[in-house]
């Protein structure tokens, strides 16, 4: 009898330690995962591949202004109740480089440039975010007038449903990446949050003909 007790007392201790051992095979690296990725999360203004249509109803203008350029854009398309957040990429004058820059507010409609000369670019080219899909509309990405520099681009290849993009090396300071595609039925930028290398490839959230792709960079 007391055999018979000691056998089933070492049963129930091997079957509570089998529990607790499988209990912590299955917490514990969901727990690590979330520990270890709480310091590699980086908060990023928009969405993975957020997509902003050029707003190719806007009139656009500049000229020169105490060391800078003044951009006028006006819509008379859009609604006076639709508010915009707006992009603008400038392109040079005989030179491939080009500029991108954070406007702000649509209701603003003049914004002032520092750095440039009217002369030297060629097109200004306004790109749209819809506020109004923002959890946050009074929170602005990036502070009025940020520019973001031009990553120059040794190769691209057009995959269909995705982009395929050698870049030259992306600085460690530059902490997000936009790229502009510049196709047949429309252009548009994507936001590709800052990819891990200079080789990278992204989707395309539609069919585009592409016939070039300019990227730049966001610096801190």
């Amino acid at each position: 009898m007391k055999t018979l007790m000691l056998l089933v007392s070492i049963s129930v201790a091997l079957i509570m330690v089998a529990c607790s051992s499988e209990e912590h095979n299955i917490t514990s690296p969901i727990s690590s995962e979330l520990d270890k990725g709480t310091g590699d999360v980086q908060i990023f203004p928009y969405k993975l591949y957020q997509t902003f249509p050029e707003l190719k109803s806007a009139q656009v203008s500049w000229q020169n202004e105490k060391e800078g350029i003044t951009v006028v854009v006006s819509d008379r398309s859009v609604s006076i109740a639709t508010r915009y957040l707006l992009f603008a990429v400038l392109d040079y004058v005989n030179d491939k480089d080009a500029t991108m820059a954070f406007l702000g507010d649509s209701k603003t409609g003049k914004y002032y440039l520092q750095g440039f000369t009217a002369e030297k670019i060629e097109a200004i080219s306004i790109f749209s975010y819809d506020i109004s899909i923002s959890t946050d509309e009074n929170t602005l990405p990036y502070p009025i007038s940020q520019l973001f520099n031009y990553i120059g681009i040794k190769g691209w290849a057009d995959g269909g449903s995705y982009v395929k993009v050698s870049a030259f090396p992306i600085t460690s300071n530059t902490k997000q990446v936009f790229a502009e595609l510049i196709a047949s039925e429309e252009n548009q930028l994507v936001f590709l949050g800052k990819p891990q290398s200079e080789n990278f490839d992204f989707p395309k959230s539609r069919k585009l003909n592409l016939k070039d792709i300019k990227l730049f960079g966001f610096q801190q």
